[in-house]
Order: C-alpha cells, then sequence, then structure tokens
C-alpha cells in the first residue's frame, strides 16, 4: 500500500507543478490549440482534473451524480485549479492510507466502462492518466519556449528534504 500512497504524493506534487505553472501564464495562451494535448491546455488539464475527481468519487463510494456534475466541475478557469488539485491529491493519499489490501482488489464500478475493473486497477488509470496528460502539456509549453519543470520522483523528495531557510 506503501508504494501506491507514495505515487499519488508524487502525482499531487507533480500536479501542483503544472497547474500553478499553467495558472501563471496568460489566459488566452492556454487556451490555443495546443497540439499532441487533447485540445488546448486548458482543456486537457481540466480533463485530467475531471477524470482525477470522477474516479476520487467512485472510490470514495459516492460516486459523481451525472456527467454534467464533472464537466461542471472541470468548467473552472486555470486559477481555481491549483487548490483543487492539491485537495483532491490529499483525499487521494487518506483513502489508501485507510485502504486495505482487501479493499483494494474489490471491483471499482465505472460506468463508462463495460468491463471489470478493481479499485488498484482504478488508482493506476488515475496516475497513468494524469502522467500522460502532464507530459502533453509540459511539451507543447515547452515547444512554445514555457520554461516547465521536471517531475522526477526524486525532485519531490529533494524539496521535501532540503532544509528551508
Amino acid at each position: 500500500m506503501q508504494d501506491l500512497i507514495e505515487l499519488f504524493r508524487h502525482n499531487t506534487w507533480a500536479n501542483a507543478k503544472v497547474f500553478d505553472l499553467a495558472a501563471s501564464l496568460d489566459a488566452e495562451f492556454v487556451k490555443e490549440a495546443a497540439a499532441g494535448t487533447r485540445d488546448t491546455v486548458l482543456g486537457t488539464l481540466a480533463h485530467l482534473a475531471s477524470v482525477e475527481y470522477a474516479y476520487l468519487r467512485m472510490l470514495e463510494e459516492n460516486p459523481p451524480q451525472s456527467i454534467q456534475e464533472v464537466q461542471m466541475w472541470a468548467a473552472h478557469d486555470l486559477t481555481w485549479f491549483p487548490e483543487q488539485m492539491r485537495h483532491l491529491g490529499d483525499r487521494f493519499v487518506r483513502l489508501l492510507e485507510s485502504s486495505t489490501p482487501e479493499t483494494v482488489e474489490a471491483p471499482l464500478n465505472v460506468p463508462w466502462f463495460t468491463f471489470r475493473l478493481t479499485r488498484r486497477e482504478g488508482l493506476r488509470q488515475v496516475l497513468t492518466h494524469s502522467a500522460q496528460h502532464r507530459s502533453q502539456v509540459l511539451s507543447w509549453l515547452s515547444a512554445r519556449g514555457t520554461d516547465t519543470p521536471d517531475l522526477d520522483y526524486v525532485l519531490m523528495l529533494r524539496e521535501e528534504r532540503t532544509p528551508r531557510e
């Protein structure tokens, strides 16, 4: 379980880096068509966020009531997302801290899939899905001349372990 917790800690940290960067950019720039992403920086990050939101709600056994609920959650501007993503990340970690090996192997009902998933597989999907979209956004931003952060796990550890002055 500790490995999943650690991976979600990294996911939260990496999301924070990307969402903070995107929120600091010009609002029109993040709405431009961004080849290699879902559509735009804003659209891709809103999609990433809405998927994390929906999966967390399903994992908490309180699924979104409709696709419109998820779409409304994703319809905010980028300045709204950084704090919300940190909050979601903290909730994923708390969920995992209270999970057992048996509970993570239980079925996860994902209404848009016609096949079975376990809760562990749903958690893996969140991690891989978010990593894919972060890399798309950072690649496009970098190609457009924006300085982008390195998201290696060891850099998170270094940041955590380096004394602040």
